[in-house]
């Protein structure tokens, strides 16, 4: 007999992200929730607004997706472990692997040994060439695109004087093609079971890195080449029965040559699980809501509907059947610091502290979904596990102070650049108040078609002084965080500015980058990347904003409704299923 629903323990990894969310909402349910562990069998039927467009793990980009594929179809060298009980942070583990690697004392080689036996959903050996093959496809970027290009830049591989690797991906042909195999071969090699990675600099985190998607493998004799569909043979607990529509979805049945016991991730509970996608947000919400039928035993992949959040947290018996998960995306500003207005750090501290982040998180959806914040790494994330930020309360007085005290005249006019929407109109809105109460003057400029490529793009930084953008990490490091985004020898070009739109730029700094990506003790190159947060926040190299968190709604037959670790604000069908 089925019991009541009851909300298990928080863990650190989430807890932080969602705890400010739950004193908003008073009764929310955050974090991860069961009656009891998920039984074995039924249909689990996903629901997703957007298209899918593929399911090849080097095609794959978004982090929702990665999440639900690394669960279903595509392992990895290694993974994160569900989350469960009070661990502090979710734990990397062997997958494919046997453990979560070997690297060199200098970090720039590291190897992995596959466990033995494992097959492909025919039946045929899986080895390491195939995970060989599955990175290789990477560098095909002309055709396979879309997915993480992390290979790229991590191997040893030499480049041409524009920047393009050498090595054009497994279907090149020529002299010149033979070569960058070549350089691919001493990079990425095989010896039976073990696979070794030279690395053109010292990576720490590289066994953190090979849990993206874009290094699954592909069966080096199945794969059809670069016009390959939109699946690839499964190395995980299910299979696509059928065909995959990019519109409409598919189904996945159980991959009989999965090994269980080879396996440390993924319980694979549902017998089925269908996947549905092309609905309307407020039709999946409606769907899911109501219960009937196939609904029972349903989960909306996509986020309940910011006018929905409100009804299912005030009303218990949807409340109950709810789950908000931190996203790990945080929305941000970037001052350009190249603009005469906004060149010393005491303009850039006025223009902080007369930021309302509160004002800003309630614009954009609601306390439901945006926690003010005041940094760019999640507070999921180690690096933020014992060092947590504040969020200050803006002070638009002392802000006009600070102006007044350096000789600068006020109004200050400022032009902010940000993604047209909405949501996004009423979010940029709320800050406007604020910024002239501390002495700015303040012109929005929506920009609705290839923002990130216009405020990227040369001269930008002479038409705006301010510049919104949004980042998450890619797994759970502040690495592939602050060096994305401030690393100034990986952005600034006479081609533009990269990712870092305000032209920060730091050769202390960068150098410091290099250090840390050097330090082999987890915690404390975790550590040291929240210090060089502090730079970067100091100097206000950037204004943290809100910390995104999506509300996943799912029938009263699911069980195990969990988050999936560095999944996007993903659930984790590693442990999910139906009763």
């Amino acid at each position: 007999m089925r019991g009541p629903r009851r909300v298990i323990s928080l863990v650190a990894a989430t807890a932080a992200a969602v705890g400010a969310l739950a004193a908003c909402t008073a009764d929310a349910v955050v974090g991860s929730k069961v009656i009891e562990p998920a039984g074995r069998g039924g249909t689990l039927t996903l629901l997703s607004a957007a298209a899918i467009p593929t399911l090849d793990p080097q095609r794959i980009g978004d982090p929702t997706t990665g999440a639900m594929v690394g669960r279903t179809l595509h392992r990895t060298l290694t993974a994160y472990a569900p989350i469960a009980g009070e661990a502090t942070q979710p734990s990397l583990v062997g997958d494919l692997a046997t453990d979560t690697g070997e690297p060199s004392d200098d970090l720039k080689t590291w190897r992995f040994t596959l466990r033995p036996d494992l097959t492909w959903q025919d039946g045929s050996p899986l080895g390491c060439e195939d995970v060989k093959h599955g990175i290789a496809r990477t560098f095909a970027t002309d055709v396979i695109t879309g997915g993480s290009t992390d290979a790229l830049s991590a191997l040893a591989i030499p480049r041409t004087p524009d920047g393009r690797s050498t090595f054009l991906g497994p279907w090149a042909q020529g002299d010149q093609a033979a070569a960058g195999q070549a350089s691919f071969d001493q990079a990425v090699s095989c010896a039976d079971r073990t696979i070794s990675f030279v690395l053109a600099e010292p990576v720490a985190d590289f066994n953190e890195m090979v849990t993206l998607a874009a290094f699954a493998p592909v069966k080096k004799d199945g794969d059809s080449g670069p016009d390959s569909g939109a699946a690839s043979l499964s190395s995980g607990p299910y299979r696509l029965e059928g065909t995959w529509n990019a519109e409409t979805g598919g189904l996945l049945v159980r991959n009989e040559k999965w090994r269980a016991e080879s396996d440390p991730v993924r319980k694979a509970n549902p017998d089925r699980i269908r996947i549905t996608t092309g609905q309307e947000p407020g039709v999946i919400a409606a769907t899911v809501l109501a219960d009937d039928d196939t609904a029972k035993a349903s989960v909306s992949l996509t986020p309940a509907p910011i006018a929905l959040q409100q009804q299912v947290s005030s009303v218990e018996a949807l409340r109950d059947r709810s789950l908000a998960l931190p996203t790990g995306v945080i929305d941000y500003l970037a001052p350009n610091v190249t603009s005469p207005v906004l060149q010393s750090r005491e303009a850039r501290t006025a223009l902080e502290l007369s930021t309302r982040r509160s004002g800003y998180a309630v614009g954009l959806a609601s306390p439901i979904g945006a926690t003010p914040t005041a940094s760019l790494i999640p507070d999921g994330l180690l690096a933020r596990a014992t060092t947590a930020v504040p969020v200050g309360e803006p002070d638009p007085t002392k802000a006009r102070q600070i102006l007044q005290q350096a000789g600068v005249a006020v109004p200050v006019p400022i032009r902010v650049a940000y993604r047209e929407g909405p949501a996004a109109d009423k979010a940029m809105s709320a800050l406007v108040t604020g910024w002239r109460e501390g002495g700015f003057d303040p012109t929005l400029v929506p920009i609705k078609d290839s923002y990130f490529g216009t405020v990227s793009a040369p001269g930008a930084t002479e038409q705006y002084d301010v510049f919104w953008s949004n980042w998450s990490p890619a797994w759970g490091s502040a690495s592939t965080i602050l060096p994305p985004l401030f690393d100034a020898s990986l952005n600034l070009t006479e081609a533009g500015s990269g990712r870092d739109y305000g032209g920060w730029s730091s050769v202390d700094w960068n150098a410091r980058v290099g250090q840390i990506a050097s330090m082999p003790d987890r915690a404390a190159r975790e550590k040291a990347w929240a210090e060089a947060d502090d730079v970067l926040r100091e100097d206000v190299a950037y204004i943290a904003l809100a910390a995104r968190s999506a509300v996943h709604l799912a029938g009263s037959d699911v069980r195990g409704l969990a988050a999936h670790p560095y999944g996007g604000g993903a659930i984790d069908l590693g442990v999910a299923g139906v009763n």
